[in-house]
């Protein structure tokens, strides 16, 4: 997980220091010649100009790391992270570096400090603890969205799972009619895991689906309703109206939006709509343990500030990793 992104940052890391050496030892020499005694002076010799050198220090000049932060910004595309998300880490460490004075034995930390900022800035978003939420309303729905395989059934099984295993009864909407062996797939779920599932025939009104799983559960008492919805492109207009027609009609007290983290870039474009049409409370991003980029899910934060509440990293329905920031920063920058 991350592990080509951190590759990435840390070959930044070592570009920009090994730049400002190689900058600061031609610096050295051009002031050891323009101090060198000429043999024959037959002029008053030319004032010495002025080092960028203090002793132990250097005065970092934006053409030192120009290059360097280009390259940077590339390493961050190719790991998945999108571009205006790449800008603002790279604009953020010339903030902080251009005309510093600083200490070469110091230069790596502070380097690795902006990096820990910028990131901590994109995801340290507000969290939301689900299982404290739950606990605020009976029924409690939670819809769950997002594009086509991003693998909300999945997650909504494990979802679920976690909240039983905390001693909340929930029940499960089959509110994706479309999809053929959705309605199946979820029925599986909630066989193995002792949940029932509320479902109408294909083809069937999702928004009728879910409100009668929210019926079920008011007349069972039932804590907590985990509703799927059919995957839809963020660009089919007609699916995402019928998305704000599921909202309108259930008030859903959380929406999560499911993403795959594999998809890259256009996560965020999925991001982005999904929040312009119905808004979004959290994220969960899927398959990040075969991911090695994982610039998607910085980029994804980013674009719709927006907290990531869990990440999946494995099979089993326990797979379901409460997402750290600084764990995650941590395990980037050391």
């Amino acid at each position: 997980m991350f592990g080509f992104l951190k590759k990435k940052l840390k070959e930044g890391i070592e570009k920009i220091t090994k730049k400002v050496e190689k900058e600061e030892q031609v610096q050295e020499r051009t002031k050891e010649k323009l101090q060198k005694p000429k043999k024959v002076a037959k002029e008053k010799p030319k004032e010495v100009k002025k080092s960028l050198f203090k002793i132990g220090k250097r005065i970092i000049r934006e053409s030192d790391i120009k290059d360097v932060l280009w390259d940077l910004q590339i390493s961050l595309l190719e790991s998945d992270v999108a571009l205006e998300t790449a800008e603002k880490i790279c604009n953020d460490l010339k903030k902080n570096l251009v005309g510093k004075e600083i200490k070469k034995k110091d230069l790596e930390i502070i380097i690795k400090n902006t990096l820990k900022n910028s990131l901590k800035e994109i995801l340290d978003q507000k969290q939301i603890d689900i299982l404290a939420e739950v606990k605020k309303k009976k029924p409690f729905l939670i819809l769950f969205l997002g594009f086509n395989g991003a693998g909300k059934t999945t997650a909504i099984a494990r979802v679920a799972h976690l909240l039983k295993s905390r001693g909340l009864s929930v029940n499960m909407a089959a509110g994706d009619t479309w999809r053929a062996a959705a309605i199946n797939q979820l029925e599986k779920h909630g066989a193995i895991l002792k949940v029932p599932v509320i479902k109408h025939d294909y083809g069937a009104d999702s928004a009728a689906v879910i409100y009668d799983a929210v019926e079920h559960a008011k007349a069972r008492e039932i804590d907590v309703v985990l509703a799927d919805t059919a995957g839809r492109s963020h660009t089919n207009k007609n699916l995402m109206n019928e998305l704000e027609k599921i909202c309108r009609v259930n008030k859903p007290d959380m929406k999560i939006l499911v993403v795959d983290s594999l998809t890259g870039n256009d996560s965020v474009e999925q991001a982005k709509a999904f929040e312009s049409s119905v808004g979004i409370d959290g994220i969960i991003m899927t398959k990040m343990d075969v991911n090695e980029k994982g610039g998607a899910a910085i980029s994804v934060v980013h674009a719709i500030k927006k907290p990531i509440l869990y990440i999946g990293v494995g099979q089993d329905y326990k797979d379901l990793e409460k997402f750290d920031a600084d764990k995650i920063i941590k395990n980037l920058l050391e």
